[in-house]
């Protein structure tokens, strides 16, 4: 739990069982229920000691938190993306229509072409991303980094979603079609761990600080 005492934010464990702490709900998501649970929490004089304090944590801990989530939506949405494009170009190469592939309309293939492209893009740059993770010590310059991979990821898969589910047509909308799971589950990593909207602030403010020179080099 992250909490403000005055100017200062600390990092608490708490234990379910504690005194005061009430778990009003777990709430069901757009996405399939067995990835993950975020449940709905209430305190009420609620106390913890000073030992379940989390060491260097506080607001900076937590930042340094978000930065690796962030780096993780990232690969994660480029492996979607890859697993999207995998399953709508072999379905485009067998499935015919009007007496040819579907991979032989331009509708159809200039979907792929435009994914592949996108796809890559985003890969490079969360591999760019990771390399300043592990090789930039200004940690500002890494957020800012991190935040554009994951937004430009993020974005990318649930384009490429969009995309396969077209190419698929009636049957991209079945439950068990990957494109329709995938397509529900990509939306939430606009969301979690910060919204576009946030990532696109990190990413101007870090751009009128510190210019454009920081943010394009490859650190050794």
């Amino acid at each position: 739990m992250l909490a403000a005492t005055g100017d200062e934010q600390l990092l608490f464990f708490v234990e379910p069982r504690t005194p005061g702490l009430e778990i009003v709900r777990t709430p069901r998501f757009l996405h399939d229920p067995y990835i993950d649970h975020h449940p709905e929490i209430v305190f009420r004089n609620c106390r913890v000691p000073e030992t379940n304090r989390v060491p260097e944590g506080g607001g900076e801990g937590a930042r340094e938190w978000f930065t690796v989530e962030r780096l993780f939506i990232a690969a994660r949405c480029c492996g979607a993306a890859e697993r999207l494009l995998d399953e709508a170009s072999a379905w485009a190469m067998q499935r015919e229509a009007f007496g040819a592939p579907l991979v032989e309309h331009q509708g159809i293939s200039f979907q792929l072409a435009d994914s592949l492209t996108e796809l890559l893009a985003a890969r490079l740059l969360t591999y760019h991303a990771a390399h300043a993770f592990d090789a930039l010590r200004d940690r500002k310059i890494v957020h800012g980094k991190v935040a554009m991979a994951k937004l430009f990821a993020s974005e990318m898969a649930g384009r490429v979603a969009d995309r396969a589910l077209q190419v698929f047509g009636g049957r991209g909308y079945l439950v068990e079609n990957p494109a329709a799971r995938f397509y529900r589950e990509l939306r939430v990593d606009r969301i979690w761990e910060g919204t576009s909207e946030i990532q696109r602030l990190v990413i101007a403010r870090g751009l009128f600080k510190r210019g454009t020179a920081a943010y394009l080099g490859w650190e050794s």
